[in-house]
């Protein structure tokens, strides 16, 4: 029978292929790959000779191949498979002809020998559940989720089924998955389930189980995996919700959610925080859940509502259509009120409670989750009532929870379809938004707030007091604030440019009215760019109130009336500025064209000229007054260093092609050229204002000097250089002249520029002491008011720039003798000068004992020199250690003649500091200012001690022999502060101490006997006489400011003394005394006196004790140098060393380390003490 059927097989297959060859079927046939057909395996069974008990098989039915197509290979191809692989690789056998369909090949699937192995065969929500820890003994659905990494739809699904089969069970392993979420193994059974009044005892029961195991940690906070197992398990109760509306248990059984609902929401109000918080992101989760099925239902039944209104405009409605909608909508009605009324028991039983709780973790997740429901379901939380939990937020004491906060206001604000329901929201909480951008404590906070209120400045929602508020932190101090306002502010530029080209006729008519402009015609002729530059620098002048600050102080926020001390060197308002809108505006990157802007001549342009003329109106806008000329010059500035500072940074990168690379060189080289040529212009047309040629001489430090020396361009170093002394000779403004100092420290800093820096810095020198040999000859310096007025400002001019000029170079040329000048009259032979200008220098000392009778005007301008003279001494001294250093390390002989006259100028200098003193009372200028200079000069003489003892000991260990010719005749130099000294001291640091602490309103203790007498006169005034006004109180602050900063720059150098050993050699009464007012002032003078707890840092790490270096007793300060015995330095040579070690690790202030740095510099290296 088989075999009669075989034939038959064949041949309806033949007879089929013929049909299909013929092309008279013209359905298409649908393609398949089954794995295996009949008729194939019979064609190759025929091939390869199959015995006829294969070919005698009874063939397969219909359902039977149906099964095989789909299914494993049957019994006759696996036979066949076995067969081949006994055969081996014998015969090759011909190729198999592939049928054809209409002409179409049909491909086949072929199952391969091996599966080929996925390299992401798991799912990646399963890899981020599995991060959560999971215990090995975990069940139930905390183990399907977190351990087994199944669908969170998936496991919702079968909790479902397990409910339908048994509920109380279904409901108790939901709770259970709760409790286990909480980090707690105690679990709850379905009798628990089946009396809800006991859920609150029950719950009661096992927390206070839990509590007993003293467990800190819970998975939601725990540092690794928080926020996976966070989101799936409240994603798993959202798609659960979800999963029970679908199956209608939710409208059907509501006993269901009433359950569910008992149990977490009192677990919502556990005292246990891990409960509570577990809780609570669960409650949160099924409200989600809630929201998006009320979500779902409104859409549906809106939906059905717009199939209702198209079938009614139909000419023949069908009404039963009709009237099946309309009881569909009202199912859905139905529904939608049930699952409303759930949200409203979810919302009022847990969110209303838990988002002002104690912990600022769960008042973070109220915050998202109530963002969340409003942007799933608008219809129900879009309201006044809901928004104004996220502004009752904004005022959370925690910085998370504000963070939260902005950053979910910042979503809604940004789906432009909320605004106008915003509106009512903006008008309550915007000044709180505001106020949290100005002065919230944290800088992240501010930025984002900054953020949000750039969004809300798009929608037109800000006020321009707010506009101006916001647009005042392009000064802030925090770069990360800078940054974010950065938009904000530009498109308040762009907004007030974009008034200007309307009001001149629009900017297609400015565009025919000014021609192209060719790159050499962009110093000459006006351009549009002027224009955004004039906006820009009006814009950042009308937020800049601040211009009458002293140097060192500035706003620390720049809307309120908190002001700061700052350090020396940084960087003005316009220049940050600049830096943080560099990438903004495009006009501030031109920097060639900027250059351009401020060597135009403004003074053609006619103030009021007559005519519409388009190019005279543009002049007539960009007319720049000085102060807008100061501040552009400091935005360029700042323009072509971040231009240089990213060229360099580009030649560095790797990443960038060797093309790319010499791009940029070529362009910095270009830039350098440029800035050669710009500087000396520049410095011509505003060389006679301090502040702008300040800054003209600022650009030289941004030059790449050995540009010019690649491309032989010293003719134009050399004139640039010139140009600088003139300014340092012309100026008296302290601030040019450090300016000028700066540039001739960055050239003398290049190897090749070396020799003509020196031979410049030379010739100021002998400018400078000429002219000073000039005023002084005739003249006595130590008498106060001995001279004019214009006299006495030329000494104190010339005094200032010699202490300028010692910053950096060595002001030697004061110990030198001016050679007699070649005078044709007799009366100026005769006035030749016998003595150097340093002796007339000490002479000026004299005058700061005030004299009996002198006008105000002329004692200010006597102080002003004597402070002058006190700054050129400080860095005289400070060279002449430097030199004993040199000769100290290298172990060779210092020179008696220069011992003698250090010695002898030393002794002439502290006893006329002495005098001053004496002569003045409380905290007066000029006794503080000698003091810190006293103490200076005591301090860093005695670091050569230190030096001497970590030579000794190199030499030791080297077995050196360099030191055995040196003297030690220097040692005399190195005395300690007699005990009158020290009284007049402290008596200073109390007379500080009591004008900071009636500044800041601080009681401190009672003064010593000794101290003077406080005088009420020299008492600042009190605040309560004074105006309550802004700009008394910011004056009031800046005094406050100036005399903590005279505390603590004295203090620290009282503590500098203190460590080095100048101070407190035979008791701590100094120390007794600093430490007796330290927590009682500003935390600063809290800082400072801190430092005297070095020594026992030091003791905790090395093990020994430091003590202060004890010399031997001298007689009274004399010229006469003492030879101390070597033995007795040896003994002391590791108490030297230990306090050398202290004494590198305090540095009090500025001037102190740079006192140390100029005593321990080797001889070749560079001179830092102008930086």
């Amino acid at each position: 029978m088989s075999a009669a059927v075989a034939p038959s097989s064949a041949a309806d297959t033949t007879s089929s292929a013929t049909r299909r060859r013929s092309g008279r079927v013209t359905k298409r046939p649908e393609k398949f790959a089954p794995e295996s057909s009949p008729a194939l395996s019979a064609k190759r069974k025929r091939r390869d000779g199959n015995e006829s008990d294969i070919d005698s098989d009874a063939p397969l039915s219909d359902d039977e191949q149906s099964e095989s197509s789909q299914g494993e290979p049957d019994e006759e191809e696996v036979r066949a498979r076995r067969r081949k692989k006994k055969s081996g690789p014998g015969a090759k056998k011909p190729p198999q002809k592939k049928p054809k369909t209409n002409g179409e090949v049909v491909n086949l699937a072929i199952r391969p020998a091996k599966p080929a192995k996925r390299k992401n065969a798991k799912p990646r929500k399963a890899l981020a559940r599995k991060s959560a820890l999971v215990d090995e003994d975990a069940d139930g659905l905390y183990a399907e989720i977190y351990a087994r990494g199944s669908r969170l739809e998936d496991v919702a699904a079968q909790w479902i089924g397990r409910f339908n089969e048994h509920e109380a069970n279904a409901v108790a392993e939901l709770i259970n998955f709760v409790i286990r979420a909480a980090g707690c193994h105690i679990q709850i059974d379905e009798d628990d389930i089946a009396d809800p009044d006991n859920c609150v005892h029950r719950l009661g029961e096992i927390q206070d189980d839990y509590q007993h195991e003293e467990i800190s940690g819970y998975p939601l906070i725990s540092k690794r995996g928080a926020g996976p197992f966070r989101n799936s398990l409240q994603g798993f109760f959202i798609i659960l919700v979800q999963t029970i509306a679908r199956s209608g248990l939710m409208y059907e059984d509501n006993q269901l959610m009433e359950n569910i609902q008992v149990w977490i929401c009192t677990m919502s109000s556990a005292t246990n925080r891990p409960f509570r918080h577990t809780s609570t992101v669960v409650a949160l989760g099924v409200t989600t859940g809630l929201a998006q099925v009320a979500s779902d239902i409104a859409e549906n039944a809106a939906k059905m509502l717009r199939q209702k209104e198209t079938e009614a405009k139909k000419s023949r409605a069908n009404k039963s259509r009709l009237s099946t909608i309309d009881k569909e909508v009202a199912v859905l009605n139905q529904k939608l009120e049930h699952v409303k009324s759930l949200i409203t028991d979810w919302f009022d039983t847990v969110y209303v409670h838990r988002y002002r709780d104690v912990d600022p973790k769960v008042r973070a997740e109220c915050c998202e989750a109530l963002a969340d429901w409003i942007m799933t379901y608008p219809d129900m939380f879009f309201d006044s009532n809901h928004l104004r939990y996220l502004g009752w937020i904004l005022s959370d004491t925690h910085e998370g929870t504000r963070a939260e906060v902005l950053k979910q206001l910042s979503r809604l604000f940004k789906d432009k379809d909320k605004l106008a329901g915003l509106k009512t929201f903006t008008e309550r909480f915007r000044p709180r938004i505001v106020e949290i951008a100005t002065r919230d404590s944290h800088t992240n906070l501010r930025a984002s707030a900054v953020e949000l209120l750039d969004v809300l400045r798009e929608a037109g929602f800000l006020e321009p007091d707010d506009i101006d508020t916001v647009g005042k932190l392009i000064f802030d101090s925090e770069p990360r604030v800078r940054k974010a306002v950065v938009g904000f502010f530009a498109e308040n530029v762009n907004a007030a440019y974009d008034l200007l080209v309307e009001d001149m006729g629009g900017q297609e008519a400015l565009d025919e009215a000014l021609a192209p402009l060719d790159d050499d015609e962009e110093y000459e002729n006006p351009r549009l760019e002027w224009l955004k530059m004039k906006c820009l620098v009006q814009q950042l002048l009308s937020y800049d109130e601040d211009t009458g600050l002293p140097s060192q102080i500035e706003r620390i926020t720049p809307y309120g009336a908190e002001l700061g001390l700052v350090s020396v060197g940084i960087e003005s308002r316009f220049s940050l500025a600049a830096q943080a809108l560099y990438d903004a505006l495009p006009e501030v990157r031109s920097w060639e064209v900027l250059a351009g802007y401020l060597l135009y001549d403004h003074s053609q342009t006619v103030a009021d000229a007559a005519g519409e003329d388009v190019e005279t109106m543009l002049r007539q806008n960009c007319k720049l007054e000085e102060n807008e000329e100061t501040a552009l010059l400091d935005i360029l500035n700042a323009a072509v260093r971040t231009r240089l500072q990213r060229s360099a940074e580009a030649q560095k990168d790797k990443k960038r092609t060797k093309a790319q690379r010499e791009a940029q060189k070529a362009e910095q080289e270009e830039t350098a050229r440029r800035l050669t040529i710009l500087i000396p212009q520049l410095l011509k047309k505003f060389g006679a204002l301090p502040e702008a040629a300040a800054l003209c001489l600022r650009l030289e430090r941004e030059l790449n000097l050995d540009v010019f020396q690649e491309l032989r361009q010293d003719t134009a170093l050399t004139a640039l250089l010139d140009d600088i002394n003139k300014q340092f000779l012309t100026h008296h403004n302290e601030h040019v002249l450090n300016e000028a100092i700066g540039s001739i420290l960055h050239a003398s800093g290049n190897d090749e520029l070396k020799e003509l820096v020196s031979l410049k810095i030379r010739a100021l020198w002998d400018d400078l002491t000429g002219t000073f040999d000039a005023l002084r000859r005739g003249r006595d310096l130590s008498v106060c008011g001995n001279m004019d007025q214009n006299i006495l400002s030329g000494v104190s001019n010339i005094v200032l720039k010699m202490a300028e000029l010692a910053k950096a170079s060595d002001p030697s040329t004061l110990d030198l003798i001016a050679p007699p000048t070649k005078s044709r009259s007799r009366s100026q032979r005769h006035a030749a000068l016998d003595t150097p200008p340093i002796a007339s220098l000490l002479q000026i000392l004299d005058r700061g004992v005030p004299g009996a009778d002198s006008d105000p005007e002329t004692d200010e301008a006597e102080d002003v020199l004597v402070r002058h003279t006190m700054s050129l001494m400080l860095m005289y001294f400070l060279w002449k250690c430097r030199h004993l250093s040199t000769h100290i390390e290298a172990g060779a002989r210092i020179p008696d003649d220069d011992l003698d006259q250090v010695a002898g100028r030393r002794d002439a200098c502290v006893t006329a500091l002495m005098r001053i003193l004496e002569s003045r009372k409380g905290a007066d200028e000029v006794r503080v200012e000698a003091a810190n200079l006293l103490l200076d000069i005591y301090n860093m003489f005695r670091s050569l001690k230190v030096m001497k003892a970590k030579v000794n000991k190199g030499s030791k260990k080297s077995n050196g022999r360099a030191g055995e010719e040196a003297n030690d005749d220097w040692e005399a130099l190195c005395q300690d502060v007699d005990q009158p000294t020290v009284k007049l001291l402290l008596q200073i640091l109390t007379a500080l101490e009591n004008n900071l602490a009636k500044r800041v309103r601080k009681r401190l203790e009672e003064p010593d006997v000794d101290d003077d007498p406080i005088d009420p006169d020299d008492e600042p005034e009190s605040s309560d006489d004074e105006a309550e006004d802004e700009q008394s109180q910011s004056h009031q602050q800046i005094r406050t400011l100036l005399a903590e900063e005279r505390l603590c720059t004295f203090g620290s150098r009282v503590v500098q003394g203190v460590q080095a050993g100048t101070l407190d050699n035979d008791d701590s009464s100094v120390r007794k005394r600093l430490e007796r007012n330290r927590t009682k002032l500003t935390p600063t003078w809290r800082e400072v006196v801190g430092h005297l707890d070095l020594n026992k840092a030091i003791k905790g790490k090395g093990g020994k004790k430091t003590q202060p270096i004890k010399e031997a007793a001298k007689p009274a300060k004399s010229k006469k140098i003492v030879i101390e015995d070597d033995s007795e330095e040896e003994e002391q040579m590791d108490e030297d060393e230990e306090m050398g070690d202290a004494e590198e690790q305090v540095n009090g202030d500025a001037s102190a380390t740079e006192e140390n740095g100029a005593a321990e510099q080797s001889p070749g290296a560079e001179s830092v003490l102008g930086d």
